[in-house]
């Protein structure tokens, strides 16, 4: 897609979400923030599948990372956002790329079930934390997001605008590594990696960048979404929001920006639409994401 096309799709897409934001009763704004949680977690893995070719199954711990990180330094430092926030989205950002470099000695198939294995081990910990997490009872949040001068942030719209100001950051930041040098090399490692090392490309250190971007995406995304619902337990940072992440990626196709996030957006729209059918609604869904699938992939093919 030419470079100017591509700028007034973003355009569009991101002005039509302001609309939504600003024309939409509050109310009816928590169902969608829930698929802005979900999309930027596809956004997340986009930098490491799309733009490193690595996949993740991590995508819903670091979420969880952030969340329970950001709440608990809430509950003691109340009010120092600014500070926490950053610093959770940092630490969890390079605690991806750390544990990314190990498994670079795996082979493709083994780094999916090493990122499976994260998964587990983070959601294992909040179980077994229980006086600090609340174990699988979960975790009452008693504080919000504070901004200096501007005060708490909550509430629904308030939420949907501040998902969308990390979904505009991170579509930046993604289409920023993809035209750099840095997003050639992600290129080269994801596609060759024996013509990448043959040009000195040092791949576990290139593919942790990517991977590191993603973790703290997925965790500054998590810590909005922690606060917003008011409580969080290991469920709601399940492997189930990994592979949700995963289906709408594949959907979308791995590296492109706009079309895996508004398949995200506009499936599980779609799918809460077909509540009113009851039982048969699982069947239905299933038939819907496989001719998703299918159309991702005849698109390909073309």
């Amino acid at each position: 897609m030419p470079a100017v096309s591509r700028k007034a799709s973003l355009a569009l897409f991101f002005a039509a979400l302001v609309a939504i934001g600003l024309f939409t009763p509050a109310h009816r704004l928590l169902g969608v923030n829930q698929h802005m949680f979900l999309a930027i977690n596809v956004l997340a893995l986009n930098f490491c599948l799309g733009l490193g070719g690595q996949i993740s199954l991590a995508q819903a711990a670091f979420a969880g990372i952030g969340a329970y990180a950001s709440v608990l330094l809430h509950a003691r430092f109340p009010g120092a956002t600014l500070v926490i926030v950053p610093g959770v989205v940092l630490g969890t950002g390079l605690l991806a790329g750390l544990v990314s470099r190990p498994m670079e000695r795996l082979g493709e198939g083994f780094l999916a079930m090493a990122t499976l294995c994260v998964s587990l081990v983070c959601v294992n910990v909040a179980l077994s934390l229980e006086g600090l997490t609340g174990g699988a009872a979960g975790l009452m949040v008693e504080h919000k997001l504070a901004l200096p001068v501007v005060g708490a942030l909550g509430g629904d719209r308030v939420t949907f605008f501040l998902f969308t100001l990390l979904l505009a950051l991170g579509a930046y930041l993604f289409l920023a590594i993809r035209d750099s040098r840095l997003g050639r090399a992600l290129a080269a490692c994801r596609d060759d990696r024996h013509a990448a090392s043959s040009l000195g490309i040092d791949r576990a250190a290139t593919r942790a960048v990517s991977f590191g971007l993603g973790g703290g995406l997925s965790a500054a995304a998590g810590a909005i979404h922690g606060h917003y619902t008011g409580f969080i337990s290991p469920e709601q940072f399940s492997l189930e929001l990994s592979l949700k992440a995963l289906l709408f990626l594949v959907i979308g196709g791995p590296g492109n920006l706009l079309r895996p996030i508004l398949a995200a957006l506009f499936l599980e729209t779609l799918m809460g639409w077909l509540q009113f059918l009851g039982e048969s609604r699982t069947l239905v869904n299933g038939l819907l994401l496989g001719a998703a699938l299918l159309a991702g992939y005849w698109r390909r093919r073309k």
